[in-house]
């Protein structure tokens, strides 16, 4: 019993010091979808290749092991993928990833249909992006951004 004082002590050392190595000014990466080519294959799948561009805030280096991505269309996911063997992002810095997706093929047509039922100047997205790092601190960043896309 005499030892248990001194794990809790031992212990709220290692939580201070883990928090005060924190940085409190830090800013969640900015992902941007920055191009989209169809995937030069041989099947008949909706592959594409897209270009992320990741914008890292922050005087440290982001150190991914791999990121996922999904992008739904007015409600509908339509496509995700995924990427590994991610270069560091030193900070202040950015650098365009490519990562290799599919298409739903099924959500790809409801969203047509949609789209012909109900037209619309304007059609709303959502990126939703999950940041695996090396980083015991930080093991996955999530970041959606939102926004719309002028339908002419």
């Amino acid at each position: 019993m005499k030892s248990l004082p001194l794990l809790l002590l031992m212990i709220a050392t290692l939580l201070l010091g883990a928090c005060a190595s924190m940085d409190p000014n830090y800013e969640q990466p900015q992902v941007d979808v920055v191009g989209i080519s169809k995937s030069a294959t041989d099947t008949a799948a909706l592959q594409f290749t897209i270009q992320l561009c990741i914008v890292n805030p922050n005087a440290d280096t982001i150190h991914l092991k791999g990121l996922y991505y999904q992008l739904s269309l007015d409600g509908i996911h339509v496509i995700n993928g995924t990427a590994n063997n991610i270069p560091a992002i030193e900070g202040y810095s950015d650098a365009v990833i490519s990562v290799s997706s599919a298409a739903s093929l099924v959500n790809s047509v409801r969203l047509a249909a949609r789209l012909m039922e109900t037209p619309s100047s304007e059609l709303p997205y959502e990126l939703r992006t999950k940041l695996g790092t090396s980083s015991k601190w930080m093991p996955a960043t999530t970041i959606t951004k939102t926004g719309t896309l002028p339908m002419r």
